[in-house]
């Protein structure tokens, strides 16, 4: 981070600043698959503990720590955006490099279902993004084309 913080000439302290404030900086190694378990109120109340237990005791790692087979990391991210459907993970998908690198949502997730997503992983397949508890929806908001928006001409009032 001092090499950073010298090539665009800021002081070594505001460069980690940034890379601890905001999880998807790594400071330590991170493997092919990247697993962050979201850990915001939302998520705590619906069972992320248990979720980033669950992918901790499966694949025999602490948090930050790289599996002996070097595929999987268990990371923590503060919110994800889809309290909606919490408890969620992301997957870090490093396996086609850094220039294939895709970033997957999995909502509403188990403790059984994120060891089945670590187990697809493995195989080298790409699991589903599906949400389990089987919610219904669809859209509600633009259904069709947008109204357009009222006279701004003066003149007609």
């Amino acid at each position: 981070m001092n090499h950073v913080a010298k090539v665009i000439e800021v002081a070594p302290i505001r460069v980690y600043e940034v890379a601890t404030f905001y999880s998807m900086f790594n400071r330590t190694k991170v493997e092919k698959y990247h697993l962050l378990v979201c850990g915001t109120t939302p998520c705590m109340i619906r069972g992320s503990r248990e979720i980033e237990e669950a992918l901790l005791n499966h694949l025999g790692v602490m948090r930050n720590e790289v599996t002996k087979d070097g595929l999987f990391s268990v990371g923590e991210m503060e919110c994800m955006g889809c309290c909606v459907n919490s408890p969620m993970i992301t997957v870090d998908d490093y396996s086609n490099g850094s220039e294939g690198y895709t970033y997957i949502y999995y909502e509403d997730v188990t403790p059984k279902r994120v060891v089945e997503i670590v187990e697809a992983l493995r195989r080298g397949e790409k699991p589903p993004r599906d949400i389990n508890s089987g919610r219904e929806g669809g859209n509600t908001t633009l259904l069709g084309e947008p109204k357009a928006p009222p006279c701004r001409d003066l003149d007609a009032y």
